[in-house]
Order: structure tokens, then C-alpha cells, then sequence
């Protein structure tokens, strides 16, 4: 999925933030520019910035180039998340590439994204206190979601609430600060930026497990990574513990899994056509449409506009992915 994939009319500003984030990461040291841009010319879905460039139109904002800064940091900072997120997961593609260590090297990989943290927070450090801190707050979530989730890591025990909590500080935090940025920016009021965040986090958490559905489900070459990738990587998700418990011979399975140091192929396999056969999906899915209709929720205070309806657009495509 490329950066304009959502094709909701803000194709102009997502390339300018495509261009910022290149500039930003030049650097006198070619193999930082050059592992960055790796990283970064991949794609993505680019929903930070989307969110944020929606949520500032729908409040009538017109802080366009700060705008673009704050949205190329946030996806910045989710790019650094993710070159450490595949080391700590010993992934080996992302987007369809070799993950950037495994291109570049780890030493090398732990610098990049240090790096392209420390770009984004040059970029943050130019706003006032209140964005600071909402993006440093909102970090920490992310690091401490990341820590969670690796203290589970092949954990068959995992219980739907610690995997929402994981959820919300890896994925769903930094969605709702993007939302909550833009109406910074166009100076909203405390209540608007409050709205925009419930509206972001529920949207996340939809985001999310959505996500993890089509890791299960989904084709390879359109999820730019094997399927099965997280069982392979010890990462218990939603469909998968909706199934185990279900299905106390799943629970085994994961065990034996679990207990191996080389992922078995054809055990993987077994537990993913489980998960797919026994309505965990679809239960999933279900889960995921509810946050979506509670992010919808928070819109209703939002004065109409054609970004007003962008935002609710944005919402059924999330979802609709894994249909």
C-alpha cells in the first residue's frame, strides 16, 4: 500500500511530507541517509499523517507547513519503531523488503533508528511545550507497549485485555496523538482535542487488529511479508487467542511451537488453518468493526465538512481491509 493509497484528495500534502522526511534525513554520513531513505521509500500506509492532515482541514487549520513538519516527525518516529521493532522480532521482511538490518547490518539498523528519532524530535523540539510533551508521552507509550509485548513474546497465556493494552501503547497512541496534532495545530479547544483522540485511539486499535487479521488471512505479496508472520515471530494476536481459547488443541500446538528455536512450517501452518476454521476471525473482525463505530462516535460533534466525512471514509477503509 503506498503512501496515497487511501486516495481521500490529500495526495499533495502526503508527498510534501514524503519530501520533508527525505530532506530531514540527510546526512553527512552516507550510510544513515541512505538506510533511511531505505526504510522510508518502502511506503507504507502513512495513516499518522493522513490523520493528522484530515483532523487540521476538519477544524479549519491553516498551519500547512507546520502542519507538514509535525506529520513527517510522527511518521519519523514510526519508522524508527519499526526498524527495532523487526530486530526485537527477528523479522525478516517488511514492505515487501529485506527489514533494515538484515540489509544493513544490526549495529548499523540501531544507529538508523536512533537516527531518524532524533530527526523527528529536531523537528518536534521547534513546537511549544504542549506538542513536546504529547509526542514524548507519546514515545513512551510506544516503548512501553514494545516492552510488554516482548515480555510475551511465546507466551500462549496471553489474555485479550494484555493484548489491547499492548495494542494501544505500540499502535493505537501514536494514531490518536496524529489526530490531536492537527487540531492542535488549527488551535482547537480542549474538548475538540479530546474528541480527536478518542477518535484516533479507537481507530487504531481497529487499525491493529485488522492488521493482525490479515497477517493470518491475507496474500503475501499485497502484505509485503510471509503470512503466519507473527506466530513465526512468537506474537500471540487477536484472532490467535480468540482460537486457543476455543480450542484447548490449538493451545498445545502453540506450546510445542513455542518451545522450538526454529519456527516449524508445518506447525504454523496447522494453527493458522485453525484459527481460520473455528470463527475467530470473523469474531475479530467483529471486535475490530466496534472500535470503528466508537471512533465514528467522536465525530459527531465535528462541524460538517467534506474532511468531517474523509475521517468517516478513512474509518470503513481501515476496517474493510480485510474484506
Amino acid at each position: 500500500m503506498s503512501a496515497n493509497s487511501w486516495d481521500l484528495g490529500i495526495d499533495a500534502e502526503l508527498e510534501m511530507v514524503e519530501q520533508r522526511m527525505k530532506k530531514l534525513v540527510s546526512s553527512s554520513q552516507e550510510l544513515l541517509t541512505s538506510a533511511s531513505l531505505y526504510v522510508i521509500e518502502a511506503g507504507g500506509k502513512r495513516l499518522r499523517p493522513t490523520l493528522a492532515i484530515l483532523s487540521h482541514h476538519a477544524m479549519h487549520g491553516n498551519e500547512l507547513e507546520r502542519l507538514i513538519d509535525i506529520a513527517s516527525a510522527m511518521e519519523l518516529i514510526h519508522s524508527a519503531t519499526l526498524i527495532h521493532d523487526d530486530i526485537n522480532d527477528g523479522a525478516e521482511i517488511r514492505r515487501g523488503k529485506k527489514a533494515a538490518y538484515r540489509e544493513f547490518g544490526l549495529h548499523e539498523a540501531i544507529v538508523t533508528g536512533d537516527f531518524l528519532f532524533a530527526r523527528a524530535f529536531y523537528i518536534g523540539g521547534t513546537f511549544g511545550k504542549k506538542i513536546v510533551e504529547l509526542v514524548a508521552n507519546t514515545t513512551t507509550q510506544v516503548a512501553e507497549g514494545e516492552m510488554m509485548q516482548y515480555g510475551h513474546r511465546k507466551d500462549p497465556k496471553l489474555s485479550v485485555d494484555q493484548y489491547l493494552k499492548i495494542i494501544e501503547g505500540k499502535t493505537a497512541s501514536p494514531i490518536k496523538t496524529a489526530a490531536q496534532l492537527g487540531v492542535i495545530l488549527a488551535k482547537g479547544h480542549a474538548e475538540d482535542v479530546r474528541n480527536f483522540g478518542e477518535y484516533g485511539l479507537n481507530l487504531g486499535i481497529a487499525f491493529q487488529i485488522i492488521d493482525d487479521v490479515l497477517d493470518l488471512t491475507g496474500d503475501e505479496k499485497r502484505l509485503g511479508k510471509p503470512v503466519g508472520s507473527d506466530l513465526r515471530e512468537g506474537n500471540l494476536t487477536l484472532p490467535v487467542i480468540l482460537a486457543k481459547d476455543k480450542d484447548k488443541g490449538l493451545y498445545k500446538r502453540l506450546l510445542e511451537l513455542f518451545r522450538s528455536e526454529t519456527p516449524d512450517q508445518t506447525l504454523i501452518r496447522e494453527c493458522i488453518d485453525i484459527v481460520r476454521s473455528n470463527g475467530a476471525v470473523d469474531e475479530a473482525i467483529g471486535i475490530a468493526r466496534g472500535y470503528a463505530e466508537g471512533a465514528k462516535e467522536y465525530l459527531e460533534s465535528v462541524p460538517p465538512s467534506k474532511y468531517r466525512d474523509k475521517l468517516f471514509e478513512l474509518t470503513d477503509l481501515v476496517v474493510n481491509r480485510a474484506m
